[in-house]
């Protein structure tokens, strides 16, 4: 059996701080609280989660750039904590914004910089840069200066150095962030073909339709909590079902609320007020009742609107993290 790229098994960690008169009191907050996770060599495994879930920090962990505060952490078959030195060659870290790249110098530059301290060797360094940089589209932008980059651009110069030295196993927070719709396609399109020739990718993102697209699994973490970890479908299943439909009228009456619920499957109803108009979101398998039921429940409402779709990972995600919150 395969040994997983990644086991982590209760990490916690918590930042210190001071605050009050001269810094007297110590607050604790808690940024992680018992992480469990386990990612598969060759996958493309997906971290989703609010602000402040705890996503970079359990992605520094990871990377051996931050220390759990407790439990234990491996990547690569290698302790975070006591094998840094070991794991660190072996993986690429893509944490994106404006920092880690060197404004007055190339694009070129930055990556012989780097090419250095990764230990890429000098008779294999300009052919590499050469294909990194042809790989995220900057090859004829190689020599200007990154302070004139945009910040698009700058995203794909972060990508470039996380796989200058043909990592393993890649972390990518946040990857898209700041591409032009083009640009975003063509680094989705770029981490597939790195995870087909053999690269495990913890991919975190705000998209949800780009972690669907993506990913083999995803974890949910809210909270400092992973909250589920499945296939979209076998999330979908979790909230209830893949199918999803929505009616928007007027005033909707408790008593035809309570009757909807009580239909074959339904999992979950969530009101929405939009004005005088509402909306009421139903969650459930595709077996089981017919639009036909609804509109009989409701036949005072002749301007309703009925919509059903396919349950998507934002649905899943908003589901999750609003039972988290309540």
């Amino acid at each position: 059996m395969t040994e997983p790229a990644i086991l982590a098994k209760s990490v916690r960690r918590t930042y210190t701080s001071r605050k009050g008169f001269f810094f007297q009191e110590k607050v604790e907050t808690e940024a992680l609280r018992g992480v469990d996770l386990e990612v598969k060599t060759g996958e493309l495994f997906g971290l989703i989660g609010p602000n402040g879930a705890g996503k970079t920090t359990l992605v520094k962990i990871f990377s051996t750039l931050l220390l759990p505060s407790s439990g234990t952490a491996q990547v690569l078959g290698f302790d975070v904590a006591k094998d840094a030195h070991k794991l660190r060659p072996r993986i690429g870290l893509v944490l994106g914004g404006e920092r880690g790249l060197y404004n007055r110098i190339s694009a070129r530059e930055n990556l012989r910089y780097f090419a250095d301290l990764y230990g890429v060797l000098p008779t294999n360094r300009t052919k590499r840069i050469d294909e990194v940089l042809a790989l995220v589209g900057l090859s004829d932008a190689a020599d200007r200066r990154v302070e004139e980059f945009s910040r698009g651009m700058k995203q794909k110069l972060h990508l470039a150095r996380g796989i200058l030295h043909e990592p393993e196993l890649l972390f990518l927070d946040e990857p898209t962030i700041g591409l032009d719709p083009k640009s975003a396609r063509e680094m989705r399109k770029l981490i597939r073909s790195m995870v087909a020739g053999g690269v495990t990718v913890l991919l975190t993102s705000h998209y949800m339709f780009e972690a669907e697209e993506l990913c083999n699994r995803v974890a949910v973490l809210t909270k400092g909590r992973i909250v589920a970890r499945d296939t979209v479908e076998g999330l979908r299943r979790l909230v209830g079902g893949d199918r999803t439909i929505e009616l928007e009228g007027y005033g909707f009456e408790d008593s035809e609320i309570r009757a909807i619920k009580r239909l074959p499957g339904v999992v979950r109803v969530v009101t929405e007020e939009f004005g005088p108009r509402q909306r009421l979101t139903l969650r459930t398998p595709s077996k089981g009742f017919s639009l036909g039921d609804l509109t009989r429940i409701l036949p005072s409402h002749p301007e309703l609107v009925v919509k059903e779709r396919q349950t998507t990972l934002e649905d899943i995600y908003l589901d999750l993290v609003e039972e988290e919150a309540a």
